[in-house]
């Protein structure tokens, strides 16, 4: 028997049963048979249906592909819409890199070095596209730098102390 199948919006045919189960890799592929009275799914025919219901079909979630000419990738359906999706790249967030350099050289060592740490993960994170962890490690460089100021305020008096014995 001949099948005809709809791959990219390409109607393929007639091919065998055995070019069916190679090509059709989701069970949502159009086929069409002689027989049949319009086009189903792969998965609906029962001479394919064990191919979809095997435990070894599960698959995990991909993101959505692209739009094409049907709509989405691999939806033959033109009237499908797809959800609104925004292009928008968010700004990146601050580094505090020059802050973090002055507060290691002029007020504690110790809490700048970490400032600098998280302050140089902010642009990795960011260029990879883990938006949530440069936001994070901005905000940490941003406590760590605070935290060397007060750290230095905190020891100005002690270096009048000390200067002056």
């Amino acid at each position: 028997m001949n099948y005809w199948i709809i791959l990219n919006g390409v109607k393929l045919g007639p091919l065998p049963y055995d070019d069916i189960v190679r090509l059709a890799s989701r069970p949502d592929v159009p086929v069409w048979r002689e027989g049949l009275d319009n086009w189903y799914s792969v998965s609906t025919l029962p001479e394919f249906s064990a191919l979809f219901t095997a435990p070894h079909y599960a698959m995990p979630s991909v993101p959505e592909a692209p739009a094409t000419a049907y709509g989405a990738m691999g939806s033959m359906d033109p009237n499908y819409q797809r959800p609104y999706v925004t292009n928008e790249k968010q700004p990146m967030p601050p580094t505090y890199l020059a802050w973090s350099i002055v507060v290691m050289l002029l007020c504690c060592l110790i809490p700048g070095i970490v400032a600098l740490i998280y302050s140089t993960k902010v642009s990795s994170a960011f260029s990879s596209g883990d938006y949530e962890g440069a936001r994070s490690a901005s905000n940490t460089a941003a406590m760590w730098v605070i935290i060397s100021v007060v750290c230095g305020l905190v020891w100005i008096p002690f270096q009048f102390v000390l200067f002056f014995i």
